[in-house]
């Protein structure tokens, strides 16, 4: 054997070595960072409430989760007994101290003994108490002790709705005027109980309590609302809306301070203190910075012309009987058309514009041409209590805007629309538009609807959705062209990836050309076909 291949030899024995010394290392360490099982008898500070109230004190159910922090990631304990006094188990890695919060989720972020959590805009009612996810409690504690007191991070506002009274949903925001955040992204010491805020961004000035799933509206019974705690110098805003949509309003005139474990009671709802809100609001149409299209673009950022593109605005949701969020209380943001008596603002929260109403409904002006025109970055719209003017027309309403997906008319009431005409022009993206219980008994133009819409995977026209009535049949000629309802689609022959079409029975049969219908050069072939009943 040569020098040289002892040599290699010896180098590849030593190399050998080093990796095992290096592995054993390894598990050295990942045995020292290895979990252990941990359990914490957890109570809270009194006052506030968790899942029940009794006697203010929190009072933990089974099943119930917080997450313990151990320094290194966030871990999940859960208690299977419940009470006043619960014991949470799981496992976590062997730490000095732990970081322990209520209610368990991912969210949350470290950074030694502070906390960045979430009190959210919409909280869902649950009576007697709080939204679990909304009443956030932490404590930090010693590793060996296992005891934990959970210090509340959020003020509660305490709301009683009485017998005999329709609330469908309940508003809590500042007084008239108040830029100051209610809710949000807040950051929470662990070492001295202060909460401040996170991120100016996050901000918003109101929260919305919504009845639970599957409920329409709050049943008689006592609320807590988690708010931010401060002292609100302009006073709250306390609102319900009532069986007519209408949003019924009272403020305090004094400034209101919310602490910290505190409950700040605002009685009970009534129908005399609480202002309705009877007026009209009227949304401004296309058109240049002063109106709708081009106002909005400016408040995304753009230059205010209507027609630039826009690519910041993905999502729009219309929301009337709306407590207004005070920190875009300026005219700058007001976009009616100065026919109503009830403004309409909007503002932009991250890629989502919202338009808002303290009104019951928002109404669009006759003429709602290229309402939505060239918002290139578009892809989803959420109506609800819309309305329009009589004769209205909505031809070409979203024009230019290649990336929709989805457009929700919800509860619209399109009963004074006479021009739908081209209303998703070349949409090529739009997969989805469901038309909710619009009714369309004074339509007479609606050429070529969907052209364009090659893609189209659901249409639901709803029950109330009429054409049969027209008295121009040419007036409906290929309202489907081009849909992946006929061979002119994308989708071709191809089954699989025809649309679902969801109308009336007697409206299905109005539709077909091939039967003698009103929409010509528009032979409906869907993969599948629902009917609808049509309601009263």
């Amino acid at each position: 054997m040569t020098e040289d291949t002892i040599m290699k030899i010896s180098r590849i024995i030593l190399a050998a070595a080093c990796a095992a010394t290096m592995f054993s290392c390894s598990k050295e360490n990942l045995l020292e960072t290895q979990k252990v099982h941990l359990t914490f008898s957890v109570t809270s500070e009194p006052s506030a409430l968790k899942a029940a109230l009794n006697a203010n004190a929190v009072e933990f159910r089974a099943g119930d989760k917080i997450g313990v922090w151990d320094g290194t990631g966030m871990n999940c304990f859960e208690t299977t007994a419940g009470g006043a006094h619960a014991s949470f188990s799981g496992t976590a890695a062997s730490a000095a101290t732990y970081i322990l919060i209520s209610p368990y989720n991912d969210n949350y972020t470290v950074n030694g003994s502070v906390v960045t959590f979430s009190i959210p805009e919409i909280q869902v009612a649950t009576p007697g108490s709080v939204d679990p996810n909304a009443l956030v409690s932490m404590a930090k504690v010693n590793g060996t002790s296992g005891e934990a007191v959970l210090d509340n991070c959020v003020g509660l506002v305490k709301v009683v709705v009485p017998d005999g009274l329709t609330v469908k949903e309940i508003h809590v925001g500042g007084g008239k005027g108040s830029t100051v955040g209610i809710c949000g992204s807040f950051t929470f010491n662990t070492n001295n109980q202060a909460v401040n805020y996170a991120d100016a961004g996050s901000m918003r000035t109101s929260i919305t309590l919504v009845p639970q799933a599957g409920q329409s509206v709050i049943a008689p019974g006592t609320y807590y609302i988690a708010v931010r705690p401060f002292t609100y110098n302009a006073g709250l805003a306390i609102a319900y809306v009532n069986a007519n949509n209408q949003l019924c309003k009272r403020t305090t005139a004094n400034a209101v301070a919310v602490e910290r474990n505190h409950i700040r009671p605002v009685g009970s709802l009534n129908a005399t203190d609480y202002v309705a809100n009877t007026g009209t609001a009227v949304l401004r149409t296309c058109g240049d910075e002063v109106q709708f299209t081009g106002r909005v673009k400016k408040i995304a950022g753009g230059s205010g012309t209507a027609t630039e593109a826009n690519t910041t605005i993905e999502h729009v949701v219309v929301k009337a009987h709306t407590l207004f969020d005070g920190n875009f209380n300026t005219g700058n943001n007001t976009v009616s058309s100065g026919k109503g008596n009830t403004n309409i603002f909007a503002y932009v929260k991250g890629n989502t514009l919202y338009v808002c109403t303290e009104a019951s409904k928002i109404q669009l002006q006759a003429s709602s041409n290229y309402l939505f025109r060239n918002f290139t970055g578009l892809k989803t719209v959420t109506f609800n209590n819309v309305d329009t003017e009589a004769s209205a027309t909505l031809e070409r309403m979203f024009s230019g805007c290649t990336n929709l997906e989805s457009v929700d008319f919800g509860d619209c009431d399109f009963s004074g629309v006479t021009n739908m005409q081209f209303m998703f022009e070349n949409c090529s993206n739009l997969k989805v538009a469901r038309f909710g219980k619009t009714y369309t008994t004074s339509l007479q133009k609606c050429k070529a609807v969907f052209m364009g819409c090659t893609w189209m995977t659901e249409i639901n026209l709803g029950p109330n959705f009429t054409i049969s009535h027209l008295a121009d049949k040419a007036e409906c000629n290929n309202m489907f062209y081009q849909t992946a309802m006929n061979s002119n689609s994308a989708a071709g022959s191809d089954v699989s990836k025809k649309c679902h079409l969801y109308m009336s029975q007697a409206e299905y049969n109005a539709s077909r050309s091939d039967q003698g219908g009103v929409c010509a050069n528009s032979a409906l072939v869907p993969a599948r076909f629902y009917f609808i009943p049509v309601t009263e």
